[in-house]
């Protein structure tokens, strides 16, 4: 992104918000939505994983999520089924660089975003090789 605009947000995103650079700034100012990025910027995790790991309250932690998917800085990979049989997303980082910079009295972000569709096959397709080498 140039310029100070926002970031364009990836295919399937939800339309970006007219003040999306002042809530992504927002997001990073923010010790708990700072905490879940960097939680899911390695691997996908699932909510409860995520609880497990930290000290984020629950509420705090779903309301977190849904922010950040708002602005198109968290998604959901993929779906997978417990052992229990219930469906559970696992969300991933959507960033795989941010930058932000102030040149002047201007702040420009300048965001590269990961390819969820492109890992989500990259991670079939080991699974495949996986079970094929059984």
């Amino acid at each position: 992104m140039n310029g100070g605009e926002p970031p364009a947000a990836p295919p399937g995103a939800p339309a970006a918000p007219a003040n999306r650079k002042e809530r992504i700034l927002d997001a990073l100012g923010d010790p708990a939505a700072r905490e879940i990025l960097l939680m899911l910027n390695d691997s996908p995790m699932s909510a409860q994983e995520m609880l497990a790991a930290n000290r984020i309250p629950q509420s705090t932690l779903y309301r977190k999520l849904h922010e950040l998917q708002e602005i198109g800085l968290v998604g959901v990979q993929r779906t997978a089924i417990t052992t229990e049989g219930k469906r559970v997303d696992l969300y991933r980082s959507l960033l795989e660089r941010l930058a932000v910079e102030m040149y002047g009295r201007t702040l420009r972000i300048d965001v590269k975003y990961r390819d969820l569709a492109t890992e989500r096959l990259q991670t079939m397709w080991k699974d495949y090789r996986r079970e094929a080498g059984r």
